[in-house]
């Protein structure tokens, strides 16, 4: 068996689901050799979980990316970090594991993050612009490297998409529309309420997933039928505030925890590609009832639905909340009353086991994943001119390169 090995920049959420799935890989053993965190203590903390021993903690990420001697990096730290740390592990000469989304516009980067104000309220072209530079930046640095970029976009790896792939590949019928997005009914994480945290609300935290797995389909449609991509080519979209509304109603009416300050809290973006078929993708962080992540293919001469979660594999009924405390049902369930969509296995189904082998295979084989630094440029370059138009009211051209000119 084959070791590859990793340094994990991070201790929280993503980086726990991570190390999770590298135990599920098969073929390959991934090897931890270190980890760092803003917080010391998360760090040793992840350690104890994971058995890791705590002399693998490095001081920073600029630290263990120079330092450590590791394969690949893995970026599981908020999105404004992703571009400069993946820049610094390829000039390091180590792969990338970067999670989604990208990158973002955070504000002035001359101003301390946590005193930047109202970072939302910038003008949408300042902030595709910034973007673009972004994107050509780190683009350049991984063509002039040998390196891998990992895009951790895990719907492309769902294993409800890749049937749709199989299906669509045995049709053989063109897409002409695309329909999918990711509900919930908000964040509890006070970083998903401010732009400078997240690089916007849920049209870009939730958003991100439908558009690149709606790209993707599009890139693989067009190398399958005739081995030309198919990329976007324009968009119009709308957002929406509708935290703003919701505070006058009384609690017994208000069950959505979303507490945006300067970002959205709906979005809806018409994705038009270059064959002019379109995608329809929503992000909402104003849906009850648990995490709903969708995507309906409608083709030519067949139609494909794919309910990624919450799925009814298994349906679980509860008279109270008290029979079903101590067991995970759904993501972002408000309660455990009544029925539940309880998700036997809500990781393989979101495709992250997959994902995973995908990357180190792709490592161990010089090869590129099917989830790349291509997908993550455009997903982002869609995202942001989705905020232009919704701002301008106008349909926007997604740019084909690196620059609005």
């Amino acid at each position: 068996m084959k070791t590859v090995k990793v340094a994990i920049v991070g201790a929280g959420f993503a980086a726990n689901l991570h190390l999770k799935t590298f135990k599920r890989l098969h073929g390959v053993a991934v090897e931890v050799i270190g980890i760092t965190s803003k917080y010391e203590e998360s760090a040793k903390q992840f350690c104890f979980t994971y058995g890791l021993d705590p002399a693998i903690i490095h001081e920073n990420a600029e630290t263990l990316i120079r330092k450590a001697d590791a394969d690949v990096i893995d970026l599981v730290v908020p999105t404004w970090l992703h571009v400069p740390l993946a820049i610094l592990a390829a000039e390091n000469g180590k792969h990338v594991i970067c999670e989604k989304p990208l990158t973002g516009y955070f504000g002035d980067p001359g101003v301390p993050i946590e005193q930047r104000e109202n970072v939302g309220l910038i003008d949408k072209k300042i902030m595709l612009k910034k973007v673009l530079v972004d994107c050509k930046k780190i683009h350049d640095v991984f063509k002039r490297s040998s390196t891998r970029f990992c895009y951790a976009e895990n719907w492309v790896y769902a294993p409800p998409i890749t049937k749709a792939k199989r299906l669509l590949q045995s049709s053989r019928g063109k897409i002409l529309e695309i329909r999918g997005g990711e509900s919930h009914s908000g964040s509890h994480s006070k970083y998903a309420s401010e732009w400078k945290y997240t690089g916007g609300g849920s049209l870009v935290r939730m958003g991100a997933h439908p558009y690149g797995a709606a790209i993707h389909l599009k890139i693989w449609e067009g190398m399958m039928r005739n081995g030309t991509p198919i990329y976007p080519r324009s968009i119009t979209a709308i957002t929406a505030k509708y935290r703003e509304f919701l505070d006058e109603l009384p609690s017994e009416q208000d069950y959505i925890r979303s507490r945006p300050k300067d970002v959205e809290d709906w979005s809806c973006g018409i994705l038009t590609f270059e064959d002019n078929t379109n995608s329809v993708i929503f992000g909402s962080d104003v849906t009850l009832g648990g995490i709903e992540n969708w995507m309906n293919i409608h083709a030519s001469n067949v139609r494909i639905e794919c309910k990624i979660s919450n799925n009814n594999s298994v349906m679980a009924y509860a008279p109270t909340e008290a029979q079903f405390k101590n067991e995970y049902t759904i993501e972002k369930i408000e309660t455990k009353a009544g029925w539940s969509h309880a998700q036997p296995d809500e990781e393989w189904m979101t495709g992250y086991p997959f994902e995973m082998q995908d990357f180190m295979e792709c490592l161990l084989n010089d090869r590129e994943p099917q989830s790349n630094l291509e997908l993550a440029i455009w997903t982002t370059k869609a995202m942001y001119s989705a905020y232009l138009s919704a701002e301008t009211g106008q349909r926007i051209e997604i740019p084909k390169g690196f620059s609005l000119d």
